[in-house]
């Protein structure tokens, strides 16, 4: 009588197991479910300049990917008047006045992969860098988790794939920012 019942406590334990893996993976996407929206409304809330010079909340940043081929990423803005040496620059301009604009630059690694992305924001007025800087905060606290300030620059290191630096670069002729996304080796 006892291999019955040891058969029975078996088939139990093993439904028992099975419930619980099934409702952890249900547990795990909802989260990752959770987090997503909690992205994706940190992002519609992030305001026109943020939401132009990302793309979407999905990727990294601009829909791209670290290690992707360089050749691979077409981007719609007309090319930065200055190229840096290596990778590919474009200019995204917020209005008419050419005072309100950011040079986004795409820089490779050796092999001519992506392994960065820089935005250097100018704006028209100084009144206007902090609501930037705010507004970026909030997203990529959402996007990448919390950040640490540093003097006059907000760091992103706890994403195990991005280092994210933002930096008031501000001059009294030029206010803005500058933020540098990096793949994390």
């Amino acid at each position: 009588m006892n291999k019955p019942l040891n058969k029975l406590f078996i088939s139990i334990f093993a439904i028992f197991v099975f419930a619980i893996s099934c409702s952890q993976e249900k547990q795990n996407e909802n989260k990752e479910s959770g987090q997503q929206e909690a992205i994706t409304a940190a992002w519609e809330d992030s305001g026109d300049w943020v939401q132009k010079l990302s793309l979407s909340p999905n990727q990294v940043i601009r829909n791209a990917t670290w290690g992707q081929d360089m050749e691979s990423i077409k981007d719609t803005l007309e090319l930065a008047e200055t190229q840096p040496e290596k990778g590919k620059s474009f200019t995204l301009y917020f209005d008419d006045t050419d005072l309100n604009f950011s040079d986004i630059t795409y820089i490779p690694d050796e092999q001519n992969k992506l392994q960065a992305i820089e935005f250097d924001i100018f704006v028209e007025t100084g009144a206007e860098v902090q609501p930037l800087i705010d507004h970026w905060k909030a997203y990529l606290d959402a996007k990448f988790g919390p950040s640490q300030k540093k003097d006059k620059t907000i760091l992103w290191s706890k994403n195990k794939n991005t280092r994210i630096q933002l930096e008031n670069v501000s001059t009294p002729k030029d206010p803005g920012i500058k933020i540098s996304f990096a793949a994390a080796h």
